[in-house]
């Protein structure tokens, strides 16, 4: 875990102002009797609202909630600190200022480990072993009915201690194992293929797998978009598409959890030697991101990508002209892995009630209705009326809020912050590379089996919660 060294004290920001503020009455009364001495106005308060969001639909979402936030301050203004790194980067940097306790105000975090890796920061304190570096936010939870307003699956991924309380307001539900296709490539393959659909998971992994792979160039007639430039597409592929796609929800999520069944091998390597499969038709795109391998889809050079459904705010006139559609991966129809935009309240911010006051924005119904028009997800509260969404969100929520349909967390809210998901991706890239050899598969295996310790601790850690909360 990360390491910090907890100061002995904390002096507010505000105290050099007030030393200031002494300053300058003692001036203006020696000057008085001259010119006369008045306080300058003050300036806003600015804060400052970290995301790793550089598309253009996804910063007009957040900039949509911070002007509701910025119209209701007289004196405080929040700013959309985007970079144009990615977000490994911008977690980074996230880190430094958290531990040298110089956070901002608020930042962008996925429901879940993503999060939550902040409530157990260990301390070279003897007496501190684990602190938490953002607060427990219940009072706002509390003021805007959240406890009542959220789904049980995100509250639960927003919750670490013993007395299982919130650490960050969500704005948004995403659900990831989507995938995405050309409609005139959908109808252009049927009709190569005798009517066949490549919607049909029996289509994209064939119960002749083992044959079809023991030919190098046996294939399947399709272009698959990835954007192997961003890690993570590939491992939403792989594990957070086709995996519970083959294997099902409950093995996705014991593996995911340090739980699996004693078998959990043969229905894993049935997945990934689907993936394998799949590979021999992914496009050469390793210099493209995952917003290039939906452009490849909508322009018909691809005939497919999966991602998740931020996707629709990247796409949203192509969808609404019917050129490109979507639906969950096949055969994971039953399954919503789900993430959530959530945004904490750093330990030490400064001008705490205006981060507050910022929180209390992103909970509000008004504000998570105009994220997600942008952003192409659903808001985070079920009391808040999206008939202005349009269908897909609609459809959407009404597939999170069914019993039938299996919701579990993407692996962002799963791998502890220690988990080498960087050896992971290396690993599915080199089992997807072209006529990479049966054995890359078994590495793969032996990976996610050397790893059950770590997410076994994951989960005493998040259950033990950070010492210094009560």
């Amino acid at each position: 875990m990360f390491q910090y060294t907890q100061p002995a004290t904390h002096r507010p920001l505000r105290v050099p102002r007030v030393l200031a503020a002494f300053g300058l009455l003692a001036l203006c009364t020696l000057a008085a009797a001259v010119a006369g001495c008045s306080s300058p106005a003050r300036g806003k308060v600015r804060l400052e609202a970290y995301s790793w969001w550089k598309r253009p639909s996804e910063q007009r979402a957040f900039d949509n909630v911070l002007r509701i936030y910025n119209a209701s301050q007289s004196d405080a203004e929040a700013v959309n600190q985007v970079s144009d790194t990615n977000a490994d980067a911008v977690r980074g940097t996230l880190t430094a200022r958290l531990l040298a306790g110089a956070p901002p105000s608020t930042f962008q975090a996925n429901a879940g480990a993503d999060l939550l890796r902040w409530t157990v920061v260990d301390t070279s304190e003897p007496d501190v072993p684990s602190a938490s570096r953002i607060l427990d936010v219940s009072g706002i939870f509390q003021r805007n009915g959240l406890f009542d307003a959220l789904p049980g699956p995100l509250f639960e991924a927003l919750l670490a201690g013993p007395q299982r309380t919130p650490f960050a307001v969500p704005i948004n539900i995403h659900r990831l194992n989507v995938i995405y296709y050309n409609t005139r490539a959908l109808a252009s393959f049927s009709a190569r293929n005798s009517g066949r659909s490549f919607l049909d998971r029996d289509v994209l992994c064939p119960p002749d797998l083992e044959a079809r792979l023991a030919k190098p160039d046996s294939r399947l007639d399709l272009k698959i978009a990835v954007g192997t430039q961003d890690a993570f597409a590939l491992t939403l592929f792989a594990l957070e598409s086709v995996l519970p796609a083959i294997a099902g929800p409950q093995q996705y999520d014991d593996l995911f959890h340090g739980t699996p069944a004693s078998d959990w091998q043969v229905p894993v390597g049935q997945a990934l030697r689907c993936v394998q499969y799949l590979s021999r038709s992914f496009l050469d795109d390793r210099d493209k991101n995952w917003a290039d391998a939906l452009a490849q889809v909508q322009m018909g050079s691809a005939d497919f990508s999966v991602m998740g459904d931020w996707a629709n705010g990247e796409l949203s006139a192509a969808l609404d002209r019917g050129e490109v559609d979507a639906r969950p991966f096949p055969g994971s129809e039953q399954t919503f892995v789900f993430t959530s935009d959530t945004f904490p309240l750093p330990r030490g911010v400064p001008y705490a009630a205006y981060s507050e006051a910022l929180l209390d924005t992103i909970a509000s119904g008004e504000a998570q209705l105009e994220f997600s028009r942008e952003k192409g997800s659903f808001p985070a509260r079920t009391d808040v009326d999206i008939s202005t969404l349009g269908e897909r969100a609609a459809s959407a929520r009404q597939a999170f809020e069914s019993g039938e349909v299996r919701k579990v967390l993407a692996t962002s809210g799963l791998f502890p912050p220690y988990y080498p998901d960087g050896e992971l991706s290396a690993k599915l890239s080199l089992m997807t590379q072209p006529r990479a050899p049966a054995e890359t598969v078994t590495g793969v295996i032996d990976f996610l089996s050397d790893m059950q310790p770590l997410l076994v601790r994951w989960q005493e850690r998040l259950a033990e919660g950070p010492s210094d909360v009560p």
